[in-house]
């Protein structure tokens, strides 16, 4: 009997281990998620005079003479990854 709790026990573990290590890679890609345009609101390299003029995810920089809308820096990718 006691043999047979212990198996459960690993099992359940086991199940556990295995969903959090794949739902992990899944929660990031879904933090990393595209975020659509507004038809509305200027597009990156477009002249702006503030940032609402942009889209959302942009800011409004100067760029030399002028103001432009920009896009946020790509995170980088930890040594290693395949892409």
């Amino acid at each position: 009997m006691n043999q047979h709790k212990i198996k459960f026990i690993l099992l359940i573990c086991l199940a556990l281990v295995t969903s959090v290590a794949y739902a992990g890679p899944e929660a990031k890609m879904k933090s990393e998620a595209y975020l659509p345009n507004d038809p509305n609101k200027k597009k990156a390299g477009e002249e702006c005079k503030s940032s609402d003029e942009c889209q959302k995810h942009h800011e409004c920089k100067s760029d030399g003479e002028k103001n432009v809308c920009t896009e946020p820096p790509r995170s980088k990718l930890p040594p290693g990854v395949v892409t």
